[in-house]
């Protein structure tokens, strides 16, 4: 007796699973007929019952069914449910999950690349508007879909990286670079973004960390060199700059912002007090040389040009105060001086006029300017320049 009560239970069973089965045809026919008041109600029993709890088909079904509520202008229908997207990304990951076969495997993909497009062209959309961030989001959720069949869109998770940054998202940025890293997407760029985030957040251990990740896989990619670059000057580490700013020199004689970074760092220790004269002159020098040669590969370059103004106007100013010390009775030494400020200033008036033609409204210059013509009894150019001043505050 026994041993027929057992063989009638797992009969019931059979019979379970098969009705739950057909509850499954039911929706897939109820959906087919866009009904899918009706598809919901079937395929959700489905899916709560033991039988069927884990088919990847029941999900896959389920799946299609909330992603057509999820696209129907029908208003009837829009009430199903509050988040029907939701739910049909989420069945189509148990589709996956439960499909260890792969029988449904490209039947799924197709559908979330589908809807993977959908989020695409809605991020391309706002990311013409100029809506970053919204942009990002949509992008994001495009890789997110694809991730649900195990695989990654690195095309998605840069445009949103790219759109964090765009926003100052920085924190999401990071997590889109990691995501390609995990995916094992390489490309220099991607590197040297990771880097760039953690310099700015003061993590010099991630900066360096992730910079050498991607000298191991690019060693002679020079943006990464500059990138490694920009580390040791963010933390002061000028010894290291230099020597690797030298290297990049000889790797890209053409590279006119190679030259000047050594003009900035030779500036900055021209006026560190904390060296000795020596070092400091020899530094004063090397700076003038190296803005000079980023200026012979790009006669247009506005930052060396007005640095390199702005280098003799301080010196000119720091021999002015020099002569400012002086006791009254050294009219001689004070003459000299102000003769040697006044040559500094000489020098640096075409360059700053050449930075103004190239950005005319920028105050910085105009005021240099100001101050040079003044120096110099050009009191015509002073007034001129005293009006560009005002145009550009008043703008």
């Amino acid at each position: 007796m026994k041993k027929i009560a057992l063989i009638m239970v797992m009969v019931g069973a059979m019979v379970m699973a098969f009705g739950q089965k057909n509850v499954r045809q039911s929706a897939s026919n109820y959906l087919k007929d866009g009904k899918l008041d009706k598809a919901v109600e079937a395929i959700n029993t489905c899916i709560l019952d033991p039988s069927t709890a884990q088919d990847p088909r029941a999900w896959f079904i389920r799946g299609n069914i909330y992603l057509e509520i999820a696209n129907t202008s029908d208003e009837k229908f829009k009430t199903l449910d509050a988040d029907p997207m939701a739910k049909a990304l989420e069945s189509y990951k148990k589709a996956v999950e439960f499909d260890t076969k792969k029988e449904y495997f490209e039947d799924i993909l197709a559908k979330l690349n589908w809807q993977r497009n959908n989020f695409y062209n809605e991020a391309v959309e706002l990311y013409n508007k100029k809506e970053y961030k919204e942009s990002m989001l949509a992008f994001a959720k495009a890789a997110e879909v694809i991730e649900m069949s195990s695989l990654t869109d690195t095309l998605s998770l840069l445009n949103a990286a790219t759109c964090a940054a765009l926003a100052n998202e920085k924190l999401a940025a990071r997590d889109y670079y990691l995501k390609l890293l995990k995916g094992d997407y390489k490309s220099p760029s991607v590197y040297i973004s990771l880097s760039d985030i953690y310099r700015q957040e003061k993590d010099s251990s991630n900066a360096i960390k992730y910079v050498r990740m991607g000298q191991e896989v690019y060693p002679n990619d020079l943006r990464l060199l500059l990138t490694e670059t920009n580390i040791y000057l963010t933390f002061n580490n000028t010894d290291k700059a230099l020597k690797n700013l030298y290297v990049a020199k000889d790797k890209d004689t053409t590279n006119y912002s190679v030259f000047f970074a050594l003009g900035t760092i030779y500036d900055n220790l021209s006026n560190d007090t904390a060296k000795s004269l020596q070092v400091r002159t020899e530094a004063f020098d090397n700076a003038i040389k190296c803005y000079k040669d980023a200026l012979k590969l790009n006669d247009k370059y506005f930052e060396a040009s007005y640095n390199l103004g702005a280098l003799y106007v301080n010196k000119a100013a720091t021999i002015n105060d020099e002569a400012n010390k002086l006791p009254l009775d050294a009219t001689a030494q004070y003459d000299k001086l102000k003769k040697e400020a006044d040559a500094y200033l000489e020098k640096a008036l075409p360059y700053l006029e050449m930075a103004t033609a190239l950005q005319p409204d920028d105050l910085n210059t105009l005021f240099s300017l100001k101050q040079i013509y003044a120096r110099t009894n050009k009191s015509d150019k002073v007034k001129e320049i005293q009006e560009r001043i005002n145009q550009v505050q008043n703008k």
